[in-house]
């Protein structure tokens, strides 16, 4: 039987020979492993759901990354924001038809996460929401973060939130405050999102 502590060790080891990262790799490219992972808001908030489904959600690439930089000694923590994630999401002409009307209308209120990592220059905001998929199809992304200053966030935060440990727990109670509405529009959309961001992974462009 694996017990949780050996369980962390082996999802971290596996997604760090996985993407070649050694003991003498840099914080730009563990930041470049995780936002090659294809975002997804189906299959958990866990960073070992993540690893397991090379797919995750803006919670859970943002808790794996932590977790690695913590494991190479850097100081990381996982920072949440309120905000309408559609807000950066352009209307894209490879999008269907709903979606390209729910990023135009926005209103969709979410909780969403990135990492702050401090180092030598000061703290810095890590997004490593987009992989190359969307960002090739017009998301903008961070593909070309070099390691010393902010990344580009995923939306335009209109508040920020507490640092807790457990993040999912959190991100499910700041859900759970949500109204009937808002839940079922950020359900909606971001079903809608995950399924074309599949596509512009597998097919390169959504036609």
């Amino acid at each position: 039987m694996i017990h949780a502590s050996q369980k962390h060790v082996d999802y971290i080891s596996d997604f760090l020979a996985r993407n070649n990262l050694l003991k003498t790799s840099k914080v730009v490219d563990i930041f470049h492993a995780v936002r090659r992972i294809p975002y997804g808001s189906r299959g958990g908030r866990s960073a070992e759901a993540v690893v397991a489904n090379n797919e995750g959600s803006c919670s859970g690439k943002h808790i794996l990354l932590s977790e690695v930089l913590r494991r190479f000694n850097q100081v990381a923590f996982v920072e949440t924001v309120r905000g309408d994630f559609a807000s950066k999401i352009p209307a894209l002409e490879t999008m269907p038809e709903k979606l390209k009307r729910m990023c135009e209308e926005g209103r969709v209120i979410d909780f969403h996460q990135y990492v702050v990592w401090e180092n030598p220059v000061g703290a810095l905001k890590l997004d490593a929401t987009w992989s190359d998929g969307p960002i090739k199809c017009g998301l903008t992304g961070n593909q070309n973060w070099a390691g010393d200053c902010d990344t580009n966030l995923a939306l335009y935060p209109s508040e920020v939130l507490n640092r807790v440990n457990d993040v999912p727990t959190y991100k499910a109670k700041l859900l759970a405050g949500l109204s009937d509405c808002d839940r079922q529009r950020r359900f909606d959309f971001l079903n809608l999102l995950t399924a074309w961001v599949a596509k512009t992974e597998t097919e390169g462009i959504v036609q």
